[in-house]
């Protein structure tokens, strides 16, 4: 199933954007919603993303939608919500929308079998319709799901924070030396070497963000 139809079965209370029936250029499947040229803007880039077909789909819409009230009541604001200012994750069944503010929280969801992974950075741009099944998500990034390595490698840079280097040096390898000596050099050569061969790799970068 696709991300933009799961997100929709599981949230959208059916909510409807139009009727016309056709292919969705989102999804690929057969669907109704908008005819797709007359939804679509100049200012859409993703035209290596679309699929052949007529219509943007209900389901999809619901999942570019820049005014949503549903996404506004699950994250409590007062306002409409932006779709695509959010991290979107699915765990036990559920829909959650989180922000960088949750990296604790969304990284527990991830290490006990979150069932849809897709987190944004930036919160700029519409990245869950472009989502990969099976795959862990940050922005355009794919990473193959691998909970054991994942959290092996969390806790050992949580463990280099702990000895009071910054994240900036753990994800660049760039260390300030006045650390290296307050931290013991041993200690730092002993946490750094566990993480040494990890570094530039996509799931080092997935860990990295969520260093809480």
């Amino acid at each position: 199933m696709h991300s933009c139809e799961i997100i929709y079965k599981i949230g959208a209370n059916s909510k409807r954007y139009g009727e016309t029936p056709g292919i969705c250029r989102i999804t690929g499947k057969e669907s109704t919603g908008l005819l797709f040229h007359n939804w679509v803007k100049p200012t859409f880039t993703d035209q290596a993303y679309l699929k052949p077909g007529t219509i943007i789909s209900n389901e999809a819409l619901f999942c570019f939608d820049e005014k949503s009230e549903i996404v506004q009541k699950k994250t409590g604001k007062d306002k409409l919500q932006r779709f695509r200012t959010y991290s979107h994750i699915v765990y036990k069944g559920k829909w959650y929308c989180k922000t960088k503010a949750d990296k604790e929280e969304i990284y527990n969801m991830i290490i006990n079998g979150a069932e849809l992974v897709c987190l944004t950075d930036s919160g700029q741009k519409h990245v869950l319709f472009k989502h990969k099944p099976g795959m862990w998500q940050l922005d355009e990034m794919f990473v193959m799901p691998d909970i054991s390595a994942l959290k092996s490698l969390h806790s050992n840079m949580r463990g280099l924070m702990a000895l009071g280097f910054s994240q900036k040096e753990i994800i660049t390898g760039n260390y300030i030396q006045y650390r290296i000596q307050k931290a013991g050099l041993q200690a730092w050569l002993k946490a750094e070497k566990k993480i040494r061969k990890q570094r530039g790799t996509k799931l080092f970068n997935l860990a990295s963000w969520m260093l809480f």
